[in-house]
């Protein structure tokens, strides 16, 4: 029912409450409260009146469509092979973790599902497609274990429509700008990825984006470049740091245009992108007025390499997305602030040919620079997957000078080479605050090394009275168990309960149990 239901849609039966009530004709109410009205014997005008406009109230509250619908109910889901029954033990698992919150678990129940070749169980698919609504990183995966069945409920709800439209742009991600299907494609699913370039959300477009400049790289510069003026500059950033991707001299045009853009972070990582291009002319720039200030000179018999930061602002810097002008709350200085701006645009790679020195040497000489503070701000904001000797020398640096940038160094390194940048034992990564730092380099869907896992879980199965006065290890428990690799979870169990345990510890220990025991069932 409407909320305002107007004359002839049902809204007669209001007339007679501010007229009065008509004895010699009856309120027609519509069905099937009218229909009801008429089974009751013995009511008088106003009594009938009163129950007829008491049940209309009534759903009205609940907002229930009394009169008959005129829209055709949609098509019955299709029939889908890869689901998962209901009655699998898979599938009450799978329903479990999804009615959580961890992005952890709902990551690696996609990529399990894929491995078995399976489609999430009904039971499951709202919880899962809320989950891909509020995280956009978590629909790549999700997308392909949704099914038939899924996909079918997301045309059901405007707000999960991103799963069908995803699910079409996946399909279709050869599609270019607004064109028809490229080689190999169905017509209908290019136009789909052509709709959804055009209408669909900000993630779903990027998500696009992101798979076409991985397959054709000149494709998606295309598109970009049909659409980069209605793109505010948000946007412009995020689809630009997709160039990281297929990165090559056919994109220095389009880049080296967006060094006048008008979005700061626009501006900076098409510098830092093109800065990559080494025949690019603003790659060029950068290396004439970098090169001059790093230098070598004669001390007895050795020589030496020194660096001095530039002494004056250069006009043609506005060009380069360098701001001659430091921020007043910036702690550098205003030479150091020139110079950290023109470091963090060049490759890493330069400076091992520019001084022969490998990463290492680079990070002690520059310890007893003057300018030590420019040159790490400058080093940590260039560094790029390829930069994995750069990483490991950070990682070692003494003192911990990229501490605060140790869980993203890490994610730069294979996960078996991470191992030894991390406390030895279970004690010392509880005593050593660094739980953030094993955890935030394993993205969601990774999982720490079996050997380190085997360490962490025989700790978390013995540390009953650590939890009992630890509150920090309390919060980071679940996120090490979800971290685990699967194989380590055999055997494990939660400490054991104490007749004094709080009910907060309990929570845990019983939450740390429940997760095993669905990891396990995901994993049989």
């Amino acid at each position: 029912m409407s909320a305002n239901p107007e004359p002839g849609a049902g809204g007669d039966w209001i007339k007679p409450a501010l007229v009065g009530i008509d004895g010699a004709r009856a309120t027609a109410f519509p069905a099937p409260v009218g229909e009801w009205l008429e089974q009751i014997d013995g009511d008088d005008a106003l009594a009938r009146y009163a129950r007829g406009a008491a049940a209309m109230a009534a759903c009205r509250l609940a907002a229930v469509e009394v009169a008959p619908a005129e829209i055709a109910p949609p098509p019955a889901a299709p029939d889908d092979a890869r689901m998962i029954g209901e009655g699998e033990p898979l599938a009450q698992a799978l329903a479990a973790i999804f009615r959580g919150d961890s992005e952890r678990l709902h990551h690696e129940a996609c990529q399990r599902l894929a491995v078995l070749g399976r489609a999430l169980p009904a039971g499951a698919l709202a919880s899962a497609l809320d989950a891909g609504r509020q995280r956009a990183r978590l629909r790549p995966p999700l997308l392909p274990v949704l099914g038939e069945r899924g996909l079918w409920l997301a045309r059901l709800n405007p707000d999960w429509r991103y799963a069908d439209r995803g699910a079409a742009g996946a399909a279709g991600a050869g599609v270019e700008g607004q064109s028809g299907a490229g080689d190999g494609e169905s017509g209908d699913s290019a136009d789909e990825a052509a709709r959804l370039w055009q209408e669909g959300s900000f993630e779903q477009r990027l998500a696009l984006f992101a798979r076409i400049r991985a397959a054709e790289p000149a494709r998606a510069r295309q598109m970009l470049q049909a659409q980069l003026g209605e793109l505010p500059a948000k946007e412009r950033a995020a689809f630009v740091a997709e160039f990281d991707t297929g990165l090559g001299a056919d994109d220095e045009a389009l880049l080296a245009g967006l060094l006048k853009d008008r979005g700061r972070e626009v501006r900076r990582l098409a510098a830092s992108l093109l800065a990559r291009l080494p025949q690019s002319a603003h790659a060029q720039r950068l290396i004439a007025w970098l090169a001059p200030l790093v230098t070598q000179e004669r001390a007895l018999l050795l020589k030496r390499w020194t660096l001095d930061a530039p002494q004056a602002a250069d006009p043609d810097w506005a060009g380069a997305a360098i701001d001659a002008v430091r921020p007043q709350n910036d702690a550098l200085g205003e030479r150091a602030w020139w110079l950290y701006q023109l470091v963090r645009q060049v490759p890493l790679r330069w400076w091992r040919e520019r001084t022969g020195m490998d990463a290492a040497a680079l990070l002690a000489w520059a310890g007893k620079s003057d300018w030590k503070q420019a040159l790490h701000r400058g080093w940590i904001e260039r560094i790029h997957r390829d930069d994995a000797d750069w990483a490991e020398a950070m990682l070692d640096a003494p003192g911990r000078a990229f501490g605060g940038h140790h869980g993203e160094l890490l994610a730069l390194l294979p996960p078996a080479q991470r191992v030894r940048h991390w406390p030895r034992s279970f004690a010392d990564l509880c005593r050593s605050g660094r739980i953030d730092e094993v955890l935030g380099s394993c993205a969601p869907g990774q999982w720490l090394p079996l050997d380190y896992s085997r360490l962490v879980g025989a700790g978390l199965q013995q540390a009953g009275d650590t939890l009992r006065q630890d509150w920090s290890l309390r919060q980071n428990a679940q996120s090490l168990l979800e971290a685990l690799h699967p194989q380590a979870l055999q055997g494990w169990q939660a400490p054991p309960r104490a007749p004094d345990d709080t009910p907060a510890l309990a929570d845990c220990l019983a939450g740390l149990e429940r997760t095993a025991h669905l990891r396990r069932l995901l994993h049989a």
